[in-house]
């Protein structure tokens, strides 16, 4: 993949895919996605730049004005549907990089999930909490343990507003704000959490499901921890990993 040096004309404000910071750097397939340096554009394009390139440019270029309302509201319903399909795409590619240990590629995806999920469902959406939640574990696997802690609180306060969430997102939070807290060598909040991802995942599909009883092993470990004093985040992250 090659780039292209921007010079932003004045009042033209672009920026990095990655951190939101001025972008000088230009994709040259899609010319719709900027950065503000070669070592976010590598990042990026190994997390999910290159699978999605050629799908950008028309979920990025305005719909232009059509003669009816027919016709506008085609356009409309066309450009929804493929947003819904970049949001299952890249929530999969991102969980599929977490699976693999690679929580620096899983960040692209994620942001990209997060991204077309507020441009569908608006801010305040459940829809959002999955990308949160990738976010979340991928940073706690990077330690920025204060970047995980940013989304998780996302997460939980948009659960928190939704009485109706599903168990299995709950489930799945409680593990990751579970991991979070181990890491921070926090074990009674840890087992706090863990015991809340037991009992949602128990609601979702009983207490004896066998990745029911495998979530027991997160908790014994934490519990160890607690008990020799000793922090095994990345022991406790890839013990969890393996649960989904």
């Amino acid at each position: 993949m090659s780039l292209n040096p921007l010079a932003n004309p004045k009042g033209v404000k672009l920026l990095c895919e990655l951190c939101q910071k001025p972008a000088y750097l230009q994709c040259t397939s899609c010319r719709v996605t900027y950065y503000c340096s070669e070592e976010h554009q590598k990042v990026d394009w190994v997390g999910i730049h290159e699978k999605i390139c050629s799908l950008l440019l028309p979920l990025r270029t305005p719909i232009p004005l059509v003669s009816s309302e027919e016709e506008r509201k085609h356009r409309q319903a066309q450009l929804l549907n493929r947003q819904k399909q970049m949001i299952d795409m890249t929530r999969t590619e991102g969980s599929k990089l977490l699976f693999e240990g690679a929580h620096e590629a899983a960040v692209p995806a994620a942001l990209q999930a997060l991204r077309f999920s507020i441009a569908v469902y608006g801010l305040s959406s459940v829809e959002l909490v999955p990308a949160y939640l990738v976010l979340g574990e991928a940073s706690i696997g990077l330690g920025r343990l204060s970047q995980a802690e940013e989304y998780l609180s996302q997460a939980r306060w948009t659960v928190l507003k939704t009485p109706d969430c599903d168990a299995a997102i709950k489930s799945k939070m409680y593990r990751i704000c579970g991991l979070l807290q181990a890491a921070k060598g926090n074990f009674s909040e840890a087992l706090k959490n863990y015991a809340n991802d037991i009992y949602h995942a128990a609601l979702v599909s009983g207490p004896k499901h066998v990745k029911n009883i495998r979530r027991l092993f997160p908790h014994g470990e934490c519990l160890l921890q607690k008990r020799s004093n000793r922090n095994g985040s990345q022991h406790l992250l890839r013990s969890c990993q393996h649960l989904e």
